[in-house]
């Protein structure tokens, strides 16, 4: 099986090293095949530079350099649609949930889903989500909002560790009209509509400061994404 890891970054150059290190040295140390994709929404620091200095010792890495600053589910899109991979994924690039989380979920896909989605509500004994109240108290309300008005039985859809069989990418990602924050609603919107199956579960996860996430003006609009997802495919 061969594994793609996406890794959208704008202006990651001083996070993004030390993620990537512990991603390539995760990589190394598996038995699976990995390639990594990372993408560069835009960024007006040296974060193409950054990634491009690993190139040498993990030659499965490749970085994508976007002119402009589109959003990150425009990034996502331009990683998936450059992978290789039998099971895409993405990944914060600010280390907020780590590579260790992959191959222990990759056995659901073995349970016939087609997505799995990390969740920071749910709690299975073995994972720790570690927030900050403020944060949790608004992912709480904007979640609620979500199953009320958009999508039934998720409770997190906003978490940024997202894995997809490759099959399901095209079908998915090619209707995408969401370039920001946004776009995980109208990507799980659509599996639904589909009928795939879409397995979601806890993972480790740790609030990292420096978060390009301003809560109460995305959060207004992912809610105005909202009305416009159920405009376009409902």
């Amino acid at each position: 099986m061969k594994i793609s890891i996406i890794i959208p970054a704008k202006d990651e150059a001083k996070r993004l090293p030390s993620f990537l290190r512990g991603v390539i040295d995760y990589c190394r140390r598996s038995s699976q095949n990995y390639e990594i994709i990372v993408v560069d929404d835009g960024s007006r620091d040296q974060t193409t530079q950054a990634a491009l200095a690993f190139q040498k010792e993990f030659p499965a890495l490749k970085v994508i350099s976007l002119k402009r600053n589109h959003g990150k589910g425009y990034a996502i899109k331009q990683g998936f649609m450059a992978a290789r991979g039998d099971i895409l994924l993405f990944m914060d690039a600010d280390g907020s949930t780590l590579p260790d989380e992959i191959e222990r979920h990759l056995k659901i896909f073995e349970e016939g889903y087609d997505i799995v989605i990390g969740s920071r509500v749910l709690q299975d004994g073995q994972s720790q989500v570690k927030t900050k109240v403020h944060r949790k108290w608004m992912g709480t309300v904007f979640n609620f909002l979500v199953a009320q008005m958009l999508l039934k039985g998720i409770r997190d859809t906003q978490c940024g560790f997202k894995m997809f069989r490759a099959a399901v990418v095209p079908k998915l990602f090619g209707k995408m009209r969401l370039e920001g924050y946004g776009f995980d609603l109208e990507i799980l919107y659509l599996a639904q509509k589909s009928g795939l199956r879409i397995k979601e579960t806890a993972v480790n996860w740790t609030h990292v400061d420096g978060s390009k996430v301003d809560l109460f003006k995305d959060s207004l609009h992912m809610f105005l994404n909202i009305i416009q997802i159920k405009n376009w495919h409902g």
